[in-house]
């Protein structure tokens, strides 16, 4: 199949790991993809680093009136130069354009939208209800609260609707146990329990929370030891090392805001890993790291957070943005060492055995093969015409 993933994305964030790892996946699979970044940031250069063939000068980002003419310009050459079986658009924008585009074209592919960054629920504009049910022939959700949405706003066929979420690579980490030094390379005390928040620097993702938290946790577990992996987003490592100085809490966090190579080292060997975010979570990669580390988790109920999670099982939903619910969680947890260490064990057998990235690549194949078959069975001789002949595309 030729396939187009359409993806505005910007930064280190979940949405961006989830089309890249999908693409370039399906290529490895002898599809042949072609990538529409924008022209700069992080999405760009996670596409090259995955081989993949990126066009490198259109951003479909662009709203003003006469750069999305261009754009709408550009997509129907691409259209009629690529000949995509499909387009997967991974953003608003994206999508609006490739459905103009596509009811403007001789030849359609199947348009393809993907949910997995944005939490907002569907607007109910005119534009949105004939763009979703209308122009595009499939909406994939890397949740249930999306799906449901898209089922309840819009009034989406279960047909017309897929959840596939994201997925592990099983071979990232063998399960062995890590060595002391991965810790202490990092200044974290080892002879502590250690609870780990992996999660970029954003208030959408709880930080706050757990500051709060802290103080209510340490009363129950005084030696508790708290980690903080990430990279700066709307906040700073050193803003946040501001915030400990004035909760006279330095001594109990270590926070580091650089690549990890070691990452699954280091989080197999912490206690417990939490997830603090008020929103956000379409995907939660951090959630399938922890389970994959095979830690327990408490995790605040947004996004698809409930869909992995199994209460109880593979550790704790608490409330969001609910300090004293996030403290008694983690407390809970600590106080039951055993039955965390068997949450911990589930979880990491669970998703190696139903949640691997060959096992999403062979959903969406599936998919992509019922859609586009489904599409050419409903399309008439005239618009189905062969297209010109293909001229080549300018890629970076």
């Amino acid at each position: 199949m030729k396939l187009i993933f359409s993806a505005t994305l910007d930064g280190r964030n979940a949405g961006t790991w989830y089309a890249v790892n999908t693409a370039s996946r399906l290529q490895a699979r002898g599809h042949e993809i072609l990538f529409i970044p924008r022209p700069h940031g992080q999405t760009i250069a996670m596409a090259r680093e995955a081989g993949l063939r990126v066009i490198d000068d259109l951003d479909l980002e662009q709203k003003s009136p006469s750069r999305m003419y261009r754009n709408l310009r550009r997509l129907l050459t691409i259209n009629r130069e690529f000949q995509p079986d499909a387009v997967l658009a991974h953003w608003g924008e994206d999508h609006s354009l490739w459905g103009i585009a596509k009811s403007m074209s001789r030849r359609k592919p199947v348009l393809i939208r993907v949910r997995s960054l944005d939490p907002k629920l569907p607007s109910r504009h005119p534009l949105s209800r004939w763009l979703h049910r209308r122009a595009t022939d499939m909406i994939v959700t890397s949740n249930e609260r999306l799906a449901s949405a898209y089922r309840t706003r819009h009034k989406i066929p279960a047909e017309k609707l897929k959840i596939i979420p994201a997925g592990i690579e099983p071979n990232a980490w063998d399960g062995k146990p890590a060595g002391p030094k991965h810790l202490t390379d990092l200044a974290v005390p080892t002879d502590c329990p250690i609870v780990v928040l992996l999660a970029r620097y954003s208030p959408v993702k709880g930080h706050r929370v757990l500051l709060s938290a802290i103080p209510h946790i340490r009363r129950r577990h005084p030696n508790v030891h708290f980690l903080w992996l990430g990279y700066s987003s709307e906040y700073e490592a050193g803003m946040f090392r501001r915030w400990f100085v004035e909760g006279n809490l330095t001594k109990q966090i270590t926070i580091v805001d650089t690549m990890i190579p070691d990452l699954f080292a280091v989080l197999s060997q912490c206690t417990i890993g939490v997830v603090t975010s008020i929103g956000s979570e379409s995907v939660s990669r951090s959630l399938l790291e922890y389970m994959q580390s095979g830690i327990p988790v408490v995790a605040t109920d947004v996004g698809g957070i409930p869909d992995l999670m199994r209460e109880g099982e593979f550790g704790l939903l608490v409330p969001p943005d609910n300090a004293k619910a996030l403290a008694d969680g983690i407390s809970d947890l600590l106080d039951s060492a055993d039955s965390s260490r068997e949450m911990g064990r589930r979880a990491r057998e669970y998703v190696l055995n139903h949640a691997t990235w060959d096992q999403r690549v062979d959903d969406w194949e599936a998919l992509l093969v019922s859609t586009i078959s489904g599409a050419q069975r409903k399309s008439t001789p005239s618009t189905n015409r062969p297209s010109p002949k293909p001229t080549p595309l300018g890629v970076g």
